[in-house]
């Protein structure tokens, strides 16, 4: 990766996503899979990731190793798992790795609610999922991967020497994540011209605190002297709170790290709510990392993100999906709602609370006044003729589910989904463009522009703006 390169990276994250990553996944620096997703669909991600290697110019692939999650309470890798009763016990203690005679808790076992004439013979158990029990065996020497699922690891379970396995074993899955799959006699003439990641990402666990931070400063010099190309990022996931009371403490420790990219994750940031300290501390630690020569890329990258590419941003990741910003612990289920990016306000709101912004700030009213001050991207041109009346009957098409022809609740139309996704796509492929060839002046004269068009709703825009003036 060049220093002085821009890079902007598309996160896949299911197989619900694979037909935007055909048709836009060329236009992005590279494509990016956490570990677990691609333990559970390495098939089909195997065959893009080397489809699009093998194109000119290629695109390559990232693969996030994901090792926090396995400091986190158990139960965010573990799930409710249809199982045979008389197979239920064995799955378990092979799974979990529980000793012949450990007692299985009540509660890790339970019969099925409602159950079908097929599942009359099968209860529900509190299992591991398959793609972190990989990821565990892969990672971990056998006595730390036997306490995955059943405790958060930590400090404590390590030793110097399983600890440097561990960054070794996180090093060797990354690198061979493609090539392990076709190492086999049949493929042994093809096997080393398979693609290898573009990037190599060291361990990381979540920093909240000094104790969690030295930990991680131990894992980042492992892999500093273990992977010694230049392709190699060290990873920073931390709470903002940490990021704004121990900057100086993170700059001085990373400076001392020979590698020079720095991927970065705050835990649960929101860009635009933030509070100005807390916006601040983020990019002034961009700006600071910068100076000292290092890349910074954003791995949950919000909206006003893209206008601090000229202040010393490197990169940033976007999901095909809807989250502009991720927790360490992850939110389960939910059903998909139409999300609509305005991009010059830099937010993504559901269908109708865009339009209810676009009635209060008065904009949009016509299809000139739409494009210039919401968006003219191919989409909306497509579909808003008339201004904001348009809006809601092209983005927020709803009906009733074909799963369930019974129910009196509407839902999105997959087409209103997938309007609003490429709408979501191709506005912050513009924005990438925009801000990669811009000055520090360009983004101060932007920002000014769209605190004018959204009078009502500037506050996130106007912090930015003072917090740039006065880098």
């Amino acid at each position: 990766m060049s220093n002085n390169e821009k890079y902007f990276f598309l996160r896949i994250g299911s197989n619900k996503e694979k037909k935007y990553i055909k048709k836009m996944g060329t236009l992005f620096s590279g494509l990016l899979a956490r570990a677990n997703y691609f333990e559970s669909a390495s098939g089909m991600l195997s065959g893009i990731f080397l489809k699009f290697d093998s194109l000119k110019p290629p695109t390559g692939f990232i693969i996030d190793p994901a090792t926090y999650v396995f400091a986190l309470d158990p139960s965010f890798i573990r799930s409710w798992q249809k199982v045979n009763k008389k197979e239920a016990e064995k799955i378990l203690k092979e799974d979990l790795r529980l000793r012949e005679r450990e007692r299985i808790p009540n509660d890790w076992i339970r019969k099925i609610s409602n159950p079908t004439k097929r599942q009359e013979n099968k209860i529900e158990i509190f299992n591991i999922m398959s793609a972190y029990r990989k990821l565990a065996d892969s990672y971990f020497d056998n006595d730390i991967a036997s306490l995955v699922g059943k405790q958060a690891l930590t400090k404590n379970n390590f030793t110097a020497s399983s600890l440097n396995n561990f960054v070794k074993n996180v090093i060797s899955y990354q690198d061979n994540a493609i090539t392990s799959r076709y190492n086999t006699a049949k493929y042994s003439g093809f096997y080393d011209v398979v693609a290898k990641p573009i990037v190599v990402l060291s361990p990381y666990f979540r920093i909240s605190n000094l104790e969690d931070f030295e930990f991680m400063v131990e894992i980042w010099k492992s892999f500093d002297s273990q992977y010694r190309k230049e392709n190699g990022a060290i990873v920073l996931q931390c709470t903002i709170d940490f990021l704004r009371d121990q900057s100086q403490l993170l700059l001085e420790n990373l400076s001392s790290i020979r590698k020079n990219i720095l991927f970065l994750w705050i835990d649960g940031f929101d860009e635009v709510d933030a509070l100005p300290e807390q916006l601040e501390a983020y990019v002034r630690f961009i700006v600071n990392t910068s100076s000292n020569g290092k890349q910074l890329i954003n791995l949950y990258t919000g909206g006003l993100s893209p206008l601090l590419f000229p202040f010393g941003l490197s990169g940033m990741v976007n999901n095909v999906g809807y989250g502009m910003q991720r927790e360490a612990e992850p939110v389960k289920g939910g059903i998909p709602t139409a999300q609509f990016y305005i991009p010059t306000l830099h937010v993504r709101e559901q269908v109708l609370a865009s339009y209810d912004l676009f009635i209060k700030n008065k904009v949009g009213t016509t299809k000139e006044l739409f494009y210039r001050d919401i968006c003219s991207c191919p989409i909306c041109k497509e579909g808003i003729k008339n201004g904001v009346k348009d809006f809601i009957p092209f983005y927020g098409s709803v009906g009733l589910p074909k799963s369930n022809p019974e129910s009196t609740k509407k839902y999105p139309t997959p087409i209103a989904l997938n309007r609003c996704t490429f709408h979501f796509l191709l506005s912050r492929l513009r924005e990438y463009k925009w801000a990669r060839t811009s000055q520090k002046k360009d983004v101060i004269g932007r920002l000014n522009e769209e605190i004018t068009i959204w009078h009502k709703n500037k506050d996130h825009l106007e912090r930015l703006l003072v917090i740039l003036q006065n880098i």
